[in-house]
């Protein structure tokens, strides 16, 4: 029943989320985020900032941003997908930027 679900029954484990790194996406083109997308087989990416510790701790990881394929087409002016076929919008996302 919906009462007895829990946010850990539907929310993506830490370990299978996508993962990029704050300076490796700081001067990227969005064509690049895309095709990283479209490898991993993921519609969203975490961008993650680590800064050392002073001390000696592991380091600190800042979430800083999150990218999206629908976020990304629509400010593109691609139409959106009522569907969820990936594979077809980045088609339409890497066509756009081709273009």
């Amino acid at each position: 029943r919906h009462a007895e679900v829990l946010v850990r029954d539907v929310m993506t484990a830490a370990e299978l989320l996508e993962v990029m790194a704050f300076d490796d996406v700081l001067h990227a083109r969005v064509g690049d985020v895309v095709a990283a997308l479209r490898l991993s087989g993921r519609q969203h990416a975490l961008v993650i900032e680590s800064a050392e510790q002073a001390d000696g701790a592991a380091a600190m990881r800042t979430v800083r941003g999150i990218f999206s394929v629908t976020q990304i087409a629509r400010q593109l002016g691609l139409p959106l997908q009522l569907t969820h076929d990936v594979a077809r919008t980045f088609a339409e996302i890497e066509a756009a930027i081709g273009a």
